[in-house]
């Protein structure tokens, strides 16, 4: 007689899988969040290192445009760092080609550098939605191990199980701070992204209605407001 077939379970194999303990989840969190660091200081630095005097420039630029200095206007940005002077720059490059041409380019030029700028900042939002469900992981896996280690000895009780699961909940824990530090970041990221972007959109409106104006005065003001507008309607 042959011996009886036993069918593969999913179920033993996953408590094998869990005799490897949660040390490894905690590794996982630890190397998340220091990529999470890593980026964060990446990105801080392009946001601080590219910062202009957006009002100044503005002022400079309308000067420039209203006495038909074209070269000086385009000196303002030659540094090109700046999410700002990059889109300026090619918005002032098609200057000559009208106001029609200037609002294409402008608009092609803030969706190269949003990209630019948003770059590794899902990392940050995917750490910060899904730390805690790895860290949770850790903690079932933790709890599994203790209650196998209750039916090895059943008359252990709580001094069996207790510092088990003690254990398998820091891993929770764990998870929660690599997560909260992770979306705080993301979100502040995103408000300093919102606000390069309308700044780059009021410099560009400038040029735009510079070559649509006639004798009227263009007030920087106003359309600093309908560049903070437009940005958010596309939000």
């Amino acid at each position: 007689m042959q011996p009886a077939q036993h069918g593969f379970s999913l179920i033993e194999t996953f408590t094998k899988l869990a005799g490897l303990g949660a040390e490894w989840v905690m590794w996982l969190l630890l190397a998340l969040a220091a990529l999470s660091v890593i980026i964060s200081v990446e990105r801080l630095y392009l946001f601080v290192s590219t910062r202009i005097d957006v009002m100044g420039t503005a002022r400079k630029l309308l000067r420039s445009l209203e006495h038909n200095d074209l070269d000086q206007a385009k000196a303002l940005v030659t540094r090109a760092r700046a999410m700002e002077e990059r889109v300026l720059g090619d918005a002032l490059s098609m200057y000559d080609g009208g106001a029609d041409a200037v609002e294409e380019i402008a608009q092609a030029s803030m969706i190269r550098e949003r990209q630019r700028y948003e770059r590794a900042l899902s990392f940050l939002g995917t750490v910060g939605s899904n730390a805690p469900f790895v860290g949770l992981l850790g903690t079932v896996i933790g709890v599994i191990l203790a209650f196998a280690e209750l039916g090895r000895n059943p008359k252990g009780g709580l001094e069996v199980v207790g510092p088990g699961i003690s254990e398998a909940l820091v891993a929770t824990a764990v998870g929660l701070l690599v997560a909260i530090p992770a979306v705080v970041l993301f979100n502040w990221f995103k408000a300093l992204l919102k606000k390069r972007l309308n700044d780059t959109n009021f410099l560009c409106r400038l040029v735009i209605a510079q070559l649509k104006r006639t004798d009227r005065v263009v007030d920087i003001d106003h359309f600093e407001q309908a560049a903070q507008a437009a940005v958010a309607a596309e939000e």
